[in-house]
């Protein structure tokens, strides 16, 4: 009896672990929705994207005018962004100012954090930077 309560203990401080402690899942197309804690709004269809390719480690999105792409690394939550490529058309003002904060913010993210179907990207202190959703 001792030994299958020494194992269930073990693996239930294993289980607590790995969920605290992973590799938050970003595969995948996520909706920008807020950068340093105001929402984004965008005139037209479109809205701006973030789209992580984790067999690659890739990132492609849209800002808001233009269209990015580029590189990223990811190491259990630490998360950083590389230098994005982006087409350089211009669009309404607040398209413009939109892609301004998504851009701005991307260079200081730092880590990433997966919160109730959303994912959060901070800086350094641990400031929510950017707002993803599904």
């Amino acid at each position: 009896m001792k030994k299958v309560l020494t194992g269930l203990v073990v693996s239930v401080a294993a289980f607590l672990a790995a969920s605290c402690c992973g590799q938050p899942e970003i595969d995948g197309k996520w909706n920008i929705l807020k950068v340093n804690g105001e929402d984004i709004v965008v005139t037209g269809d479109e809205k701006p994207f973030i789209e992580f390719s984790t067999e690659e480690s890739k990132v492609h999105g849209f800002t808001g005018c233009n269209i990015m792409n580029g590189a990223y690394t990811i190491d259990g939550k630490s998360l950083t962004f590389g230098n994005m490529a982006t087409t350089m058309m211009a669009g309404p003002e607040e398209n413009m100012k939109a892609e301004s904060a998504v851009l701005g913010a991307m260079q200081n993210v730092s880590s990433v954090k997966a919160d109730e179907g959303r994912l959060l990207l901070l800086d350094a202190d641990r400031n929510v930077v950017m707002e993803l959703g599904k």
